[in-house]
C-alpha cells in the first residue's frame, strides 16, 4: 500500500514539475527578446556582466534559444568581452544542465530503456564506457543543433562530466565567436566584416558536418 502511494506522490510531482517547466519554457520564449535583452544589458550599467552571465545561466534550461543570447552580447560588451563572458554563463549552464538531467531525467529514461528498447539502443545507454566524447564534440561545433538538448541527453546518458565539460567548452567557441562577432556588426548587414562572420558560420557547419560523416564512418558502433 505505501509502495502504491509513494507512486502516486512521485507521478503527481513529475506532472507538476513538468507543468512548470513548460509554463517557464513559454514565458521566457514570449519575455525574453532579443529586443528587450538588448534594452535589459544596455539599462543595466556596470551590472550588465553579471546579468547576462544570470541569464546564460538559466534560460538555456528551459530551451530559451541561445542565439538571442549570443548575438546581443556582440552588440552589448563587443567581441572579446562578449566571449569571455558568454564563456562563463556557458560553463555555468553546461555544468547545471548536465548534472539536472543525471539527477532528474537518468533513472526514469533508463528504467525505460531496459524494458521497452533494442540491443543497439541498450548498448548506447549501458556500454561502460559510455556514449562516445568524439560525437558529442562534433557536435558541439555545429551551429545549427540544439545546445539545450545536447545538455540534457549528455547528464542523460553515462558519460563522464568532466572530459564532456572541456570538449563541449572547447566545441562550442568557434561558433560563439563567430556569432558574437556577428552580432557586433549587426547595425551595418553589408558589411565585410559582417559578411565574413555568416561565411564563417557556413564554413563551421560544413566542416562540421564533414567530421560527423568521417567520424560515423570509423566507429560505426557509436
Amino acid at each position: 500500500m505505501k509502495t502504491k502511494s509513494s507512486n502516486v506522490v512521485k507521478i503527481v510531482l513529475a506532472i507538476a514539475a513538468a507543468a512548470v517547466f513548460i509554463f517557464l519554457f513559454k514565458y521566457f520564449r514570449d519575455y525574453f527578446t532579443e529586443e528587450r535583452i538588448r534594452e535589459m544589458l544596455n539599462r543595466a550599467g556596470i551590472w550588465a556582466p553579471a546579468i547576462y552571465i544570470l541569464l546564460w545561466s538559466i534560460l538555456p534550461i528551459f530551451f530559451f534559444p541561445v542565439l538571442l543570447l549570443v548575438v546581443p552580447s556582440g552588440y552589448i560588451f563587443g567581441s572579446a568581452m562578449g566571449v569571455v563572458y558568454t564563456l562563463i554563463g556557458s560553463a555555468i549552464n553546461i555544468t547545471v544542465m548536465y548534472f539536472l538531467a543525471a539527477k532528474f531525467a537518468r533513472k526514469p529514461i533508463v528504467d525505460l530503456v531496459e524494458r521497452k528498447s533494442d540491443d543497439k539502443i541498450k548498448k548506447l545507454f549501458f556500454s561502460p564506457s559510455g556514449t562516445s566524447q568524439g560525437v558529442f564534440f562534433i557536435f558541439r561545433l555545429i551551429p545549427l543543433i540544439s545546445y539545450n538538448l545536447i545538455n540534457y541527453v549528455a547528464g542523460i546518458l553515462k558519460i563522464a562530466f568532466l572530459p564532456y565539460f572541456l570538449l563541449s567548452m572547447v566545441g562550442i567557441t568557434p561558433g560563439l565567436l563567430a556569432f558574437i562577432y556577428l552580432g557586433e556588426q549587426i547595425h551595418d548587414p553589408s558589411s565585410p566584416q559582417f559578411k565574413l562572420a555568416v561565411f564563417f558560420l557556413v564554413l563551421l557547419t560544413v566542416v562540421s558536418l564533414v567530421l560527423l560523416s568521417v567520424y560515423n564512418k570509423r566507429h560505426p558502433d557509436d
